[in-house]
């Protein structure tokens, strides 16, 4: 069927990989529907038509999906975690559960019993192996996870295997690395970088405290990473697939880069928390071979190129601001 007959919904079309997304199926020709709890006005030139929905309301959700009856959904909402506190690490289960099970589960019953040729993504994390045994990581893997939001992860990636052994439903699975993008969240250690690095080059002089300069982190780009969502559920065959970058860097490597944009050291405006008791794990680095093998990916966006794109979103911002004040 040509895309251009084909509709598809985006269940978090407001965040960061729903706007990339989003703008990659509009190119490609297709109807692009998006729900999410708040709305994205730069995601509207892309879109055919959005729902403003709680996502732990899985029977408003429901309904929306009936009224569009989609070729493709992409399930990118999330109740999120950040690696910079601790309230996603310690706290209630029943937000993770609702948001990240609970309504993918009432899609896929909906899918099941009426429209059965509807082809499912659910954005899955490298956060479901927990503390992983061995690295780098692969689909077989083995899954420990050991917070609420990987639990929920790691169990609609089962119920995703249930739906496709057992009904027959094409239910992908992307467990998806860090990836990131000049629209990723202030939460986020990256662009908390990038905005250090572009406030000193602008002469705002203020010292970022991070947990741990030394943790490595399998980053990529949001826009290479929706590419490889898409390539999947083009396939064949449903499956669970690694999207990675499969480099291993640490934070430090990280704001290195950021700061010397501008010629700058990032260790004179960077520290690390003092007296933080720091794991040493083995980190989450992905092997993507076999989405490169099956599905044809290539990440295309360097991360010299990535962290720069950063950089200057946080600079553009930072003199925004400064004009308004």
């Amino acid at each position: 069927m040509d895309n251009y007959f084909k509709k598809v919904l985006i269940a978090g079309y407001a965040g960061q990989d729903g706007y990339y997304l989003s703008k990659l199926l509009s190119k490609k020709g297709y109807s692009v529907y998006g729900v999410d709890r708040t709305v994205c006005p730069e995601s509207l030139e892309n879109m055919s038509g959005t729902a403003q929905i709680e996502l732990s309301n899985a029977e408003q959700f429901v309904e929306y999906v009936k009224e569009i009856m989609p070729d493709e959904i992409y399930y990118l909402a999330a109740h999120h975690f950040s690696s910079q506190g601790d309230q996603n690490r310690c706290g209630k289960m029943s937000p993770f559960l609702s948001v990240n099970l609970i309504t993918p589960n009432a899609i896929l019953e909906f899918i099941k019993d009426n429209l059965p040729t509807c082809r499912f993504f659910y954005a899955a994390s490298a956060h479901i192996f927990g503390i992983p045994e061995s690295s780098p990581q692969n689909e077989t893997t083995p899954h420990n996870p050991d917070t609420p939001y990987a639990i929920s992860k790691s169990s609609a990636v089962q119920l995703c295997r249930y739906y496709r052994r057992t009904h027959g439903i094409f239910a992908v699975s992307g467990i998806l690395y860090n990836h990131e993008s000049p629209r990723r969240d202030s939460s986020f250690v990256t662009t908390q970088i990038a905005n250090a690095a572009a406030s000193a080059a602008l002469g705002v002089k203020k010292t970022l405290i991070l947990r741990d300069l030394a943790a490595i982190v399998d980053w990529g780009a949001a826009e290479d990473y929706v590419n490889a969502m898409w390539l999947t559920l083009q396939q064949n065959d449903p499956d669970e697939y690694i999207i990675s970058s499969g480099i291993a860097r640490t934070v430090m490597e990280f704001a290195t880069e950021a700061f010397s944009v501008f010629g700058l050291k990032a260790d004179e405006h960077i520290i690390q928390e003092p007296n933080m008791a720091l794991t040493n794990r083995i980190p989450y680095v992905g092997d993507n071979s076999k989405i490169k093998e099956l599905c044809g990916w290539e990440p295309a966006v360097e991360f010299k190129v990535l962290v720069n794109q950063m950089v200057d979103a946080q600079l553009i911002s930072i003199r925004s601001n400064q004009r308004i004040a």
